[in-house]
């Protein structure tokens, strides 16, 4: 009998151009977690004589709340983007950690009886029936989409795929007769004729008259066209060659629609959504007859002048005035569990959703089988928003405490010793136990096409286990930004900054059981170049915790070459280069809607 499976996905938020077998870590110090009394899972605890080197005081802290004074599970207002102040990291980490208590604030009557996630302050980004993708105002008539499928590729907007090595590389495939260039070996540009491959014999690379080209260089324009793969249609059938013609031994297989199921058998389920400002400035810059010099569809907005701008497009329009305007433009992406499926779920962040269920047709294929409400409960969040002086945005993640086991870290204790704290061991909900290995190996695909859920080769569709590689965003080993000069001292800010809030966060707020994990961005809000600091000391380069990942999100792309930008950049700070999403979305402007759909018949 089949059996009707109530679960949905969740697909691996982030995609990066990464080897992840450089990602082995052998611990014997002793470990920090410990499990709570009456708890299910282990949690992560942080170093308590870790010196101060990023706190925020009582009286600051009180400023955050809406009355004036810090309350358990009381409202917080948003970080002011404008007047942001970016002197040092931990303005950064400061303003990452005011706008995670704002954003999960619980219900209030300001955000119309709702927390202000699920408030009409934010939008969920859907797919469109009329193709690409539409904002859907949160209402309590209409419960946010968990989507199955969302779009991710890399930084050239390619799918992005793994070899046997377990390297990851952008994918272009060639049709037959397409115009490809090829540098050959005296740096002379040539037109590509056809690819050869004979059996048990390398793939060859001839001209239009027949002849091999030597030493072949294939030139696109690509960003980093050295972890670009090609692939080239031949008599016997496809081949994959890297930049330099050589050919990948074996099969790639799709990197970047892997699913994940936590130890409680609840699929992970993935919710984009986007702030007012964030709505109303696409609209605008979308719109033919909006004129206005003081915003530009060339970068976020960062200042009080744009904010304006927005407010006003928003008030002559017919929009809702944006109550949080300061907050300029923002984008979150979730990651959620059934709260079902958890013994604590008082314990996390809830919000109702409709998510896709699935028919286990075998151990390794489920097929969708519809929709279905359900309470989620929050496991990760990438909180990315523009403020002043920052138009690539600060792109700040953060995750339950009970998710993931840590690998080991350093830290400078307040005595300015180093100390190493072992990597966790124990029972999580994405790790059964975390002295076992191997972890983040995916087990499950998923088929864009079908919409089904394939077991991986060798695997059947269940829980794996899963470990944070890079605990707060930082190889032991590196420099991580111009400010701390060790993966020590950069730990150190973030431990201080989390035990800083969770001291000042009053009772038994839900907010405490959340981990700042890190935030990233580049010097000077320059454009994003992709690559990180210190291997890019560009303005470009990503600083702050420049190796960040979300364990429940970028699962299987933790690695000291991988940054939010890798993916996140095109090496531009137009909007649509920095999202996924922006390029996709339909603006709100319903007249706009029509003139564009009338445009596109003509």
């Amino acid at each position: 009998m089949k059996k009707n499976v109530i679960v949905g996905i969740s697909l691996m938020a982030s995609c990066g151009l990464v080897w992840l077998g450089a990602c082995n870590n052998t611990n014997t110090n002793k470990t920090t977690e410990s499990t709570a009394e009456n708890a299910t899972y282990s949690r992560i605890q942080l170093p308590q004589d870790v010196m101060a080197s990023c706190t925020v005081t009582k009286d600051t802290f009180n400023t955050w709340f809406k009355s004036g004074t810090a309350a358990e599970n009381g409202l917080v207002s948003p970080a002011n983007s404008v007047t942001f102040g970016h002197q040092n990291n931990c303005d950064f980490y400061q303003w990452s950690e005011r706008m995670f208590l704002w954003v999960t604030s619980p219900s209030s009557a300001e955000y119309a009886g709702s927390s202000v996630m699920a408030s009409p302050v934010f939008y969920t980004v859907v797919a469109s029936p009329a193709g690409g993708l539409q904002l859907e105002k949160h209402t309590p008539e209409i419960i946010p989409v968990a989507t199955s499928s969302v779009e991710k590729n890399g930084p050239n907007r390619l799918p992005v795929f793994r070899d046997k090595k377990g390297r990851l590389f952008e994918v272009m495939v060639h049709k037959a007769g397409e115009k490809v260039l090829i540098k050959n070996k005296a740096g002379k540009l040539i037109e590509l004729g056809n690819v050869e491959k004979a059996y048990n014999a390398p793939a060859l690379l001839k001209d239009k008259a027949g002849n091999k080209i030597e030493q072949p260089l294939i030139v696109t324009r690509l960003l980093h066209a050295e972890n670009v793969l090609h692939v080239f249609p031949t008599s016997t059938g496809k081949v994959i060659l890297d930049i330099n013609g050589n050919e990948v031994d074996g099969e790639v297989n799709q990197a970047t629609n892997n699913a994940l199921i936590a130890q409680n058998n609840s699929m992970v389920y993935y919710i984009t959504m986007v702030n007012d400002m964030y709505a109303y400035y696409l609209t605008a810059i979308n719109d033919p007859n909006f004129k206005n010099d003081s915003i530009s569809n060339q970068q976020f907005p960062t200042t009080a002048k744009e904010r304006t701008c927005i407010v006003n497009y928003a008030k002559t329009h017919g929009y809702p005035v944006p109550t949080d305007s300061n907050a300029l433009t923002m984008e979150l992406k979730t990651s959620w569990v059934i709260a079902d499926s958890l013994d604590n779920p008082e314990d996390y962040f809830l919000m109702d959703a409709m998510i896709p269920t699935y028919t286990a047709s075998s151990d390794t294929l489920w097929k969708p089988a519809g929709q279905q409400k359900a309470k989620l409960a929050l496991v990760g969040v990438h909180i990315v928003g523009s403020v002043a002086g920052h138009p690539e945005m600060i792109w700040a993640t953060f995750e339950h405490h009970s998710n993931t086991p840590n690998a080991a870290y350093q830290y400078i204790n307040n005595k300015g010793q180093v100390n190493t704290v072992a990597a966790n061991t124990g029972s999580w909900l994405f790790n059964s136990n975390a002295s076992e290995t191997p972890y983040n190996v995916a087990y499950i695909n998923y088929d864009k096409t079908t919409q089904n859920l394939l077991a991986s080769p060798g695997n059947q569709i269940a829980p794996s286990n899963t470990q944070r590689i890079f605990p707060f965003g930082t190889a032991m080993g590196t420099v991580p930004n111009q400010q701390d000069t060790s993966a020590s001292a950069s730990n150190t800010e973030l431990i201080s900054i989390n035990n800083s809030i969770m001291s000042l966060i009053q009772g038994k707020d839900i907010r405490k059981n959340y981990v700042f994990i890190g935030a990233v961005w580049t010097f000077g809000g320059s454009a994003p170049t992709g690559s990180i600091y210190p291997a890019d000391s560009t303005s470009g380069g990503a600083i702050g915790t420049s190796v960040l990942a979300n364990s429940t999100m970028e699962t299987y792309f933790q690695s000291t070459s991988f940054t939010c930008f890798t993916c996140h950049s095109g090496g531009s700070l137009q909007p649509a280069a920095l999202s996924h999403v922006f390029g996709s979305i339909k603006p709100l402007n319903e007249t706009l809607l029509k003139k564009i759909a009338q445009d596109q018949k003509k």
